[in-house]
């Protein structure tokens, strides 16, 4: 099988040859990865690790993302510091009251991406034979926690929660309306909406079911419907304990859940399998909060087979890091987690 049809089989449940396998690290990570092993490129570290996904991208070409003063922001002109995309520093919409306030902020446009580089780079992981990653990564909660400030867009939605909704709405509108385009122009080449936000923490649930249910889950559903009309699967990422929400998530049409933060409340992986097998495919597991950073190679590869020893009789499982690969995990450790999954992973 090529990684294309090795990723549709296991999203449909039924035995590939090998287990996929996917990545997702830390740009200084990637750099330290790609020196370690002597390659020349990202794309030469995903081929290295026979990494069975491609992220395809349109590159941006709106305006300058920085704020009046020199500071760096994203394309919500949002101020950030920090490693990639970083964290946010400062809330442009801290102050507002109403609707009205919503509406009169500067959102970004969908014509500020170059989508032509985004179809080229979807074509040519087609014709390589990956499984292709497409849509705007639509984080529209955690982008309306970082436009208003975390505890007042909280309060927020209790207090107002029709503001609440409108800014989450707002934000969803960009993330659609790109999205569209690159499903539609990208045609035959996607096989995967990837979309992300956090809806769990270490301990239990961010917020209540009701008030998920109110004022998420409908921007979700949103997004999906728009990935099943274009015959897309659907990957969510979400950190942190989510089963709260994973049934909900399940009937909008969810075909994989990532990464699968396994030291989270209520998120033990075999208690996962028994109660979603043949539901919802598991991506990732591999844990980044004790197993990659403080354990040895014996135990990161141990842990490895663990996993696909769960799997060898079914489809519906990729391996991967729990978590995005940081800095301060080992590189030996990192090598190891890859090299096993290759080796061991093997079914047929």
């Amino acid at each position: 099988m090529n990684s294309r049809e090795r990723v549709i089989k296991t999203y449909n449940f039924q035995i590939p040859d090998r287990i996929p396998i996917d990545f997702c690290a830390d740009d200084p990570v990637y750099d330290a990865l790609i020196k370690k092993t002597g390659v020349k490129s990202q794309l030469e570290l995903m081929e290295c690790f026979h990494i069975d996904f491609r992220w395809a991208r349109p590159k941006w070409v709106g305006p300058e993302m920085k704020t009046s003063d020199g500071k760096r922001t994203d394309y919500f002109w949002i101020p950030r510091e920090g490693v990639d995309f970083g964290y946010a520093v400062e809330h442009p919409l801290a102050h507002i009251k109403t609707i009205k306030d919503v509406e009169n902020y500067n959102w970004p446009k969908p014509e500020y991406y170059d989508y032509d580089i985004y179809v080229e780079e979807a074509k040519k992981f087609r014709e390589e034979g990956y499984a292709v990653y497409g849509g705007h990564w639509g984080w529209f909660f955690g982008a309306a926690t970082d436009l208003v400030g975390t505890e007042k867009f909280m309060m927020m939605m209790i207090d107002k929660p029709d503001v609440a909704f409108k800014v989450m709405e707002k934000i969803t509108d960009f993330f659609y309306e790109c999205s569209r385009i690159m499903f539609e122009k990208g045609k035959g080449y996607v096989d995967i909406f990837f979309t992300g936000d956090d809806y769990g923490q270490q301990q239990g649930p961010l917020i209540s079911l009701s008030t998920w249910r109110e004022l998420i889950k409908p921007h979700i559903k949103r997004l999906y419907s728009l990935a099943k009309e274009h015959k897309l699967y659907i990957t969510q990422h979400s950190c942190g304990s989510i089963t709260y929400v994973l049934d909900d998530l399940i009937k909008l049409g969810l075909n994989a859940i990532e990464p699968v933060q396994t030291r989270a409340y209520d998120m033990n992986f075999e208690s996962l399998i028994e109660r979603y097998n043949g539901r919802v495919v598991l991506q990732g597991s591999i844990d980044t909060q004790k197993t990659l950073p403080f354990g040895t190679t014996e135990d990161v590869s141990s842990e490895v087979k663990s996993r696909i020893k769960l799997f060898k009789d079914k489809g519906g499982f990729v391996i991967g890091p729990s978590q995005h690969l940081l800095s301060e995990i080992p590189l030996e450790n990192i090598l190891t987690m890859y090299e096993t999954a290759y080796k061991y992973g093997k079914i047929n």
